[in-house]
């Protein structure tokens, strides 16, 4: 669903929408929703998969890499620091460890305006600015009228359209997103969550 909804939003605008305004927070809030999701199957999958490793004796070095890269791009830095150190602990120990951990989402933290994980919120800012918001959003403010920002979210959905691109994020249906992807798409959300946010104080006008 998050694949066939980021395509979506990165085409064009479907007829349904009076505009790009409309369309581009209806699309934000639903991926924001698919992506929760497939982050916390991920997450799942990929700490069941180490404890079945564990359980039959063959957490090899190699799996506790496996596991820290796809953690990396799932959990918090706080949480992410926890895991590495558990992995000096027993088994029971590291199960306990991973069964507490959540996936952690840039995009629910921008549309909600809370503070995100400090490494998070560096990679969003970072995605903010390669993506060119900063221009779009004065040029909004130059001109804070429809057309304008009509024409700032168009652009900043191709905007999002090229950074999936460069950063081989597949948008197929039949593909499956790998937890780096997953964060590539997260930050590109809140980015997009962030710039609406800043449009709408720069035109005055509501969420």
């Amino acid at each position: 669903m998050l694949v066939t909804a980021l395509r979506a939003f990165t085409g064009e605008l479907p007829p349904i929408y009076a505009n790009e305004r409309e369309f581009f927070l209806t699309s934000l809030f639903n991926m924001e929703v698919y992506l929760a999701e497939l982050q916390k199957e991920t997450l799942e999958e990929v700490c069941d998969s180490f404890a079945r490793k564990l359980d039959s004796g063959k957490a090899t070095p190699g799996a506790i890499g496996e596991l820290k890269a796809a953690l990396d791009s799932l959990i918090s830095e706080a949480d992410f620091k926890i895991v590495c150190a558990s992995m000096a602990g027993s088994p029971a120990f590291i199960k306990q460890k991973l069964s507490g951990v959540r996936p952690v989402s840039a995009a629910a933290a921008a549309k909600k305006g809370l503070g995100a994980d400090p490494a998070v919120e560096r990679r969003v800012n970072s995605v903010y600015s390669r993506l060119g918001f900063a221009a779009l959003l004065r040029q909004v403010e130059s001109f804070p009228n429809d057309h304008s920002v009509n024409s700032a979210l168009r652009k900043a959905r191709a905007a999002v359209a090229e950074y999936c691109c460069l950063y081989r994020v597949q948008l197929h249906a039949a593909d499956t997103l790998t937890p780096f992807s997953m964060s590539c798409v997260d930050a590109a959300l809140a980015a997009s969550h962030t710039l609406f946010k800043n449009i709408c104080r720069a035109t005055g006008r509501a969420m």
